[in-house]
């Protein structure tokens, strides 16, 4: 499922460091639930997800 890649691939971009610097800026979100991956690397992962057939499965299932 296109969803658990994408979970698994913003896990592996994870920098911690990153993740602790967000976490200061936005004190309202549990410091454990920001992964901590750099916009480039977003923008990256992005694009190359958006070009699979199966990216609007991904876009149907968010929430909001």
């Amino acid at each position: 499922m296109i969803t658990d890649e994408i979970r698994e691939r913003l896990f592996a971009l994870k920098d911690e460091d990153f993740g602790k610097f967000q976490a200061k800026l936005i004190p309202t979100v549990a410091p454990e639930s920001i992964i901590g991956v750099r916009t480039p690397q977003l923008r990256g992962l992005a694009k190359e997800m958006i070009k699979r057939a199966d990216a609007g499965e991904f876009l149907d299932a968010l929430p909001h």
